[in-house]
């Protein structure tokens, strides 16, 4: 029952998995599409193919006796019954990619690297007085005008370099996967063949390049009611993808163990977007139960992950990711909700009583937050970055 598949969506045609905002709303802007695949359209997509192959009536599923089996398996409507999804992510050349770390600057091939500001200059802001991230001294210099690498991906030993404070030397770009293609639509009354007066719209379909998939691994399916491969409509518009089992994991799905820590400072990197749910603090961005804290007239924020004592130091956080889609059960738009981006960072004291090697294996590779199931809040550790002796 808790056997682990790995799953591979290649496209057929483009890929269309729409943002946040809804049509009705988006006035003469074009949508655009989201890269990788929300987890609930991934979710989605299986449990619709394992559905289809045993001839489910979809109308009758939710409530039908007969369909109790499947139900506590696959969920039905937001529950997803044992199904356990990690991911999605995009696979190259049958190797995963891993969002670039957003405490990496860039410009015309330099890096440089963030961390917290001394501990004897603080900054005062809205949070108070606290370490802002600030570019690591170093022989390197400053790098005006670099920025962080958003949309960037990296294979599994370049995230192992820069986890350990080192630069990248090899970046993909999101160029390098999938080209944009703008389309124009109208809707239409099929009865009369005419169009609706004032329904245009605009989109921004992905077109990937040869090699480019999209992977997940799912727990908790009994081999037996999986198919092996099929076809589905897959995101915005049904695309149609072909979706088969890999028989192994893809190279490089093992996150990156970091070298032993020279000191007590870990750093945490969302390697999938996180939902760390409702706060009406204005301290959303904090994982769950972390509490703000005073030390040395700087604050810092306290809690615990899996027993494991922290004090969050400061952080690197994208742009939310807006995420809503639609209910086809309820047949009406998604809440729209905001995540924590994948390659957001903490920036992590241990608590002087933690081993940092035992941290290290707890922390590795966990989820935290709401909604694991889907795979969301994964984390990766890596160690704070030194000051760059010189560009590379």
């Amino acid at each position: 029952m808790n056997e682990t598949l790995q799953w591979r969506f290649d496209p057929l045609d483009t890929w269309f998995f729409r943002e946040a905002r809804g049509f009705e709303t988006s006035g003469h802007n074009e949508l655009s599409s989201l890269f990788p695949p929300p987890a609930r359209t991934v979710a989605g997509a299986l449990r619709t193919l394992i559905g289809e192959q045993r001839g489910v009536d979809w109308t009758r599923f939710p409530t039908a006796e007969e369909y109790a089996e499947l139900r506590s398996l696959i969920g039905a409507g937001d529950q997803l019954g044992q199904l356990w999804l990690r991911g999605p992510y995009p696979l190259l050349d049958g190797e995963r990619l891993y969002p670039m770390p957003l405490h990496v600057l860039s410009k015309d091939g330099a890096y440089r690297f963030l961390r917290p500001g001394a501990e004897d200059k603080p900054v005062q802001c809205d949070l108070g007085r606290v370490r802002l991230p600030e570019i690591a001294d170093g022989d390197a210099g400053p790098l005006p005008g670099a920025k962080p690498l958003e949309g960037h991906w990296l294979k599994c030993d370049q995230l192992r370099r820069v986890l350990a404070g080192e630069p990248p030397t090899q970046v993909i770009q999101a160029s390098a996967l999938y080209d944009e293609e703008p389309r124009l639509g109208i809707a239409r009354d099929n009865r009369r063949r005419t169009a609706h007066d004032g329904l245009l719209y605009q989109t921004r379909h992905l077109r990937p390049r040869a090699g480019l998939a999209i992977g997940a691994e799912t727990r908790g399916l009994p081999a037996e009611l999986v198919p092996a491969s099929g076809t589905i409509r897959f995101g915005g518009e049904g695309r149609p993808s072909a979706v088969s089992l890999m028989p192994v994991a893809p190279k490089g799905s093992a996150l990156p163990l970091p070298p032993a820590p020279p000191d007590r400072h870990l750093l945490l990197m969302l390697v999938t977007h996180a939902d760390f749910g409702d706060r009406t603090d204005g301290e959303g961005w904090l994982p769950p139960g972390f509490v703000p804290s005073e030390r040395d007239g700087i604050r810092v924020w306290q809690g615990a992950i899996e027993g494991i004592r922290l004090t969050l130091e400061c952080a690197v956080i994208g742009k939310a990711v807006r995420e809503g889609g639609w209910d086809l059960a309820q047949r009406r738009p998604r809440p729209v909700r905001s995540l924590i981006p994948a390659g957001s960072l903490y920036f992590c004291t241990l608590d002087d009583a933690t081993d940092a090697g035992a941290a290290i294996d707890t922390l590795h590779g966990r989820q935290i937050g709401r909604d694991t199931a889907l795979g969301r809040g994964e984390l990766a550790v890596g160690l704070w970055p030194h000051a760059m002796k010189e560009d590379r």
